[in-house]
């Protein structure tokens, strides 16, 4: 068993989060296992509550789960790191999912009840350079697994037949199957999770994992905090924990987006995408080309 009392701060946290997740998966498995059993016991009439009672406390068992692996494979590449000398860029959690979905590089993108994306994380810079051409061209796996709510496993030609712009750019990077899946919390998207197979196909189970992942970040580490930013997050997600220690909020674009609202009188849809029509134009990423617009705003101000 790991001593918390002699690893860093965020270490100990990682382990006490692992060890929280393992005992919360332990009370549902428990819950499911009572169930099971009681299933033939009389009366008949109350069979089908407790075959339902018991396979959703099988889903939470494998949820929480899920989420302890996440929170062990962060909390042993951080020991690496500390013990290293804390030299080189600090392990993010998003590398842990991605090794989770057996990908090369991940993502994950959370939107607002307009669509609009609000805040974004990712394990490396493939995943980092995906995310802008999505951003920049308006389409790609998050934006179909946003509006579909269904995963998306697609590879090769069948890319570039999907999404022609962001297809093209994607392999360009080396990029050769792609796999998302939605964040679902009850009947609503909170955003997608993508993983990313460069110069190789994906693992035959990587929907399957993709699935097990994003539902587990879904339920546990996107609710994972207490304390909330009316206005910046979707509904009453509370954006804090490990996942969003290195997390890049939107906000600038979001600026850029209600300047242009303002100077032309359009809709927000209609400003967005003349935002990433000038990003295109001048083959800078969108978020480039906002921080730059923001800025001369402010010194016109």
């Amino acid at each position: 068993m790991t001593d918390h009392r002699q690893s860093p701060a965020d270490v100990g946290r990682e382990w006490l989060d692992y060890a929280a997740e393992r005992k919360r998966a332990g009370r549902a498995a428990q819950l499911a296992s009572d169930y099971e059993r009681q299933m033939a016991l009389p009366p008949e009439s109350m069979r089908p509550f407790r075959e339902r009672m018991a396979n959703l406390h099988r889903r939470m068992e494998a949820r929480h789960l899920a989420c302890a692996r996440l929170h062990r494979l962060h909390a042993l590449r951080l020991q690496r790191w500390h013990a290293d000398g804390a030299s080189g860029l600090r392990p993010l959690f998003m590398a842990a999912v991605s090794e989770r979905l057996r990908t090369d590089d991940a993502s994950i993108a959370l939107f607002d009840d307009r669509n609009q994306e609000l805040v974004f994380a990712v394990s490396g810079p493939t995943a980092r350079a995906a995310h802008d051409l999505e951003l920049t061209h308006g389409e790609g796996p998050a934006r179909d697994v946003l509006h579909r709510t269904g995963p998306v496993v697609t590879a090769g030609g069948d890319m570039l037949r999907r999404w022609p712009r962001f297809g093209a750019a994607v392999t360009a990077l080396d990029v050769r199957a792609v796999v998302a899946v939605p964040l679902l919390q009850s009947s609503r998207c909170l955003g997608a999770l993508c993983g990313f197979a460069v110069g190789h196909r994906l693992d035959t189970r990587a929907e399957e994992q993709a699935y097990l992942v994003g539902d587990a970040l879904a339920h546990t580490v996107l609710l994972a905090g207490e304390e909330l930013d009316p206005g910046s997050v979707p509904g009453d997600m509370a954006l804090s924990g490990s996942l969003f220690e290195d997390a890049d909020y939107l906000s600038t674009v979001n600026q850029a987006v209600g300047i242009i609202v303002a100077q032309y009188g359009c809709a927000i849809d209609s400003a967005f995408a003349l935002l990433r029509a000038r990003a295109f134009s001048d083959d800078q990423p969108v978020t480039e080309v906002a921080r730059r617009m923001v800025q001369d705003a402010q010194r016109l101000s």
